[in-house]
């Protein structure tokens, strides 16, 4: 975004440019994420994240050309480590059967249904 911004000719001091999770930093963005999210500015939702895998960041839904396209869900089921008792399962629904083979783990929130 910084080369985006330069190319522009933004005019900032760009010697002071630094992530927002840098140590001089993470304190400061957590309290500020903890405020807006007890003014309910920041909240958790269910939406859908543009991963660019080559840029290794989040993609601006600004900068997304959206298109419908068919496809289909394929539906399997993990097996649950240190299931007290009988066997559990989580079940998954992916349209991308080729990453099953790179999966090591699944993470659930421990509120999420």
């Amino acid at each position: 975004i910084t080369r985006q911004l330069r190319s522009l000719g933004a005019s900032a001091d760009w010697t002071r440019e630094c992530f927002t999770m840098d140590p001089q930093l993470c304190d400061a963005v957590s309290e500020a994420f903890v405020r807006l999210h007890d003014k309910g500015l920041v909240y958790r939702g269910e939406y859908m994240v543009n991963w660019a895998p080559r840029l290794r960041t989040a993609v601006s839904d600004l900068e997304v050309e959206y298109s419908d396209e068919e496809g289909k869900l394929y539906y399997f089921k993990y097996l649950v480590e240190n299931s007290d008792g009988e066997q559990e399962f989580l079940p998954v629904a992916t349209t991308r059967p080729e990453t099953i083979f790179g999966d090591t783990a699944v993470c659930v929130h421990p509120e999420d249904e």
